[in-house]
């Protein structure tokens, strides 16, 4: 069991964060901008409530005020039209703890600001710059010196009134040793709206053309994560010597059929830091089991779920931890953005996620997520991206026995499925040859870490006594 960190680790820590401790200015770890159409004061012009969130560190004075640029035509803040304007803190909803002291991330703040600003039709760039960044960010190049610069961005010559995409999680990531838990930067857009996630370079301000963002001084995309473009669902690659601090930057696009055609009607952008350490033993808790509507077999946790408006699902969720003895949590922002939505927690290692779908929720492809947290040190968690396709057609919610909830894809080391509970399982490679022979857990989970000589490319999970298919696991190189 591994409930605390040793003391060594901390204080390995902290003479390894040096300076990363130390008071700076803004103490910014990320952020993001979202708006909605409210009201109209000025008869013919569009009206929106616009939102900044920062996400900072505890130390230092709390910050009470940002600056909106707005921009008209282009990102330009001198443009004719263009604007900036103070905006006030309206709360700081979030305090985070990763379950034990002297530990950097241990606890941040998640600050709202919100104003209401009229941006008649036009082409927009909403933007907020930070003078510095935290230092000894590894995917930046003097990151101390180089500003935080995120935007947003409406097209309302295309539509009268659109509301932004809303992330639906505050959960930074962090990931330590050879884990890969799960995190998501999915958002839940009210209009129905396609979206499609990109990693993009982190950005800093240019100066003097206010308003404008470029790609930070030495920037890179980061080196331990992949996305997936129609979820926005992360999968944490193994953080190898990869270590340190990192900023990763994420763009939500949103588009619109539009007399036919596939419109952008707007993005929002999501920029944070997390930490890749290896000072943690702390094992990942993992979800193992979905059971849907009440039936009594599980069924895969990617799975697509099938829903009308008007229905309401259930998504009766199990967990567990590789430690021993760890108390368990689950924890979920998406009720408080999603109308319908609700979490509750059914027993030690087990919750229940129900959504009474709106009648009125437009059809289209939506998402929630749930994080299970142990009370370790630092707390690990997996947080897991559901997703939904509610449609007026009644569809089946039976999946194919090869629809399994493989992880990662592709894989290297190690991959893991779910199946039924202890099933023999047999591995055959793509001419049939058997490579493997494994039998799945008391949840049904199946991981396998094959020789590093067996080579790249697909191999097949089968059923031992019938042959059925249970997987397809795709090895890179």
């Amino acid at each position: 069991m591994q409930t605390a960190t040793p003391f060594r680790w901390l204080a390995a820590l902290v003479l390894w964060l040096g300076p990363l401790l130390a008071a700076h200015a803004t103490h910014v770890l990320g952020g993001e901008i979202t708006y909605k159409p409210v009201a109209s004061t000025t008869a013919g012009v569009p009206r929106y409530r616009v939102a900044v969130q920062l996400f900072r560190d505890a130390a230092g004075a709390m910050q009470n005020t940002v600056a909106l640029t707005c921009s008209r035509g282009s990102c330009n803040a001198s443009a004719p039209g263009s604007f900036t304007v103070t905006v006030p803190r309206l709360a700081a909803t979030s305090t985070y703890s990763l379950g034990c002291t002297n530990f950097f991330l241990t606890t941040y703040q998640v600050l709202r600001f919100e104003t209401d600003v009229d941006l008649p039709a036009d082409q927009w760039t909403l933007s907020v710059t930070e003078t510095n960044r935290q230092p000894n960010i590894v995917n930046l190049t003097n990151s101390i010196n180089t500003s935080f610069y995120i935007s947003t961005y409406l097209n309302n010559t295309l539509i009268a009134q659109n509301t932004s995409p809303t992330f639906l999680s505050t959960l930074l990531p962090y990931i330590t040793n050879s884990q890969a838990p799960r995190y998501s930067f999915s958002a839940f857009d009210s209009e129905g709206d396609s979206l499609a996630y990109q990693f993009i370079m982190p950005q800093q301000g240019l100066m003097p053309t206010a308003g404008c963002g470029a790609p930070a001084t030495g920037a890179q995309l980061v080196p331990h994560f992949q996305i997936s473009a129609a979820t926005g669902a992360l999968t944490t690659l193994a953080p190898g010597t990869q270590q340190g601090f990192y900023t990763v930057a994420v763009r939500v696009n949103e588009f619109r059929r539009l007399n036919g055609n596939w419109q952008q009607i707007g993005y929002v952008a999501r920029d944070v830091i997390y930490l890749a350490s290896p000072l943690s033993a702390n094992q990942t808790p993992r979800f193992t089991a979905l059971r849907l509507n009440g039936a009594t077999t599980t069924q895969p946790l990617g799975q697509t779920i099938r829903v009308q408006p008007g229905q309401a699902v259930t998504l009766a969720l199990e967990a567990a931890d590789p430690d021993a003895g760890q108390a368990l949590r689950f924890e979920s922002q998406a009720p408080g953005i999603i109308p319908g939505l609700s979490l509750q927690t059914t027993g030690a290692t087990s919750a229940q996620l129900t959504w009474q779908v709106p009648a009125t929720l437009p059809p289209g492809r939506y998402t929630a997520t749930v994080a299970v947290l142990d009370n370790g040190c630092p707390n690990a968690s997996e947080e897991y991206t559901f997703s939904f396709l509610v449609s007026n057609t009644v569809l089946a919610t039976r999946t194919a026995a090869t629809a399994t909830d493989v992880f990662p894809v592709p894989f290297r080391e190690q991959v893991q499925f779910t199946t039924a509970p202890n099933q023999a399982v047999i591995l055959v490679d793509a001419l049939g040859r058997e490579v493997a022979r494994l039998t799945s857990s008391a949840t049904g989970l199946v991981r396998w870490q094959p020789a590093a000589a067996l080579p790249a490319g697909l191999y097949l999970a089968r059923a031992a006594g019938t042959g059925q298919p249970l997987a397809r696991l795709l090895r890179a190189d």
